[in-house]
């Protein structure tokens, strides 16, 4: 691969997929390389933890979209209400858009905990 071929990346659109649930289509659009970084240093508080919840709330924040593309919501919290068997679902396939193995994200968190100990 030359500079250009790879500069070409830079360019190409992000894959989105549609997930249905219980007849509803919801549309995620994975994340650049700045957004999963952003996304990983969110999940931390000033003492450097992480919790799950929020983890789980902040990666279907950032990916779940319209059908214009914009984000459905802009910040985790407004997540909480959403079922949890609609929410495991979606997580599941933004960790997977996102070539998150599974559980790599619960790692970050179990990671974290005590980190300032």
């Amino acid at each position: 691969m030359n500079r250009n071929d790879f500069l070409a990346l830079l360019e190409r659109p992000l894959r989105e997929t549609v997930v249905t649930i219980d007849g509803s289509n919801y549309l995620l659009r994975e994340m650049t390389e700045e957004q999963g970084t952003e996304y990983e240093l969110s999940l931390q508080d000033k003492k450097g933890n992480v919790n799950y919840a929020t983890a789980r709330r902040a990666l279907i924040a950032m990916m779940l979209i319209d059908d214009d593309g914009n984000r459905m919501v802009q910040h985790e919290s407004e997540l909480r209400r959403l079922p949890r068997s609609i929410a495991g679902k979606l997580f599941d396939e933004c960790q997977r858009l996102n070539r998150y193995e599974t559980g790599e994200v619960k790692e970050l968190v179990k990671n974290s905990d005590g980190a300032d100990d």
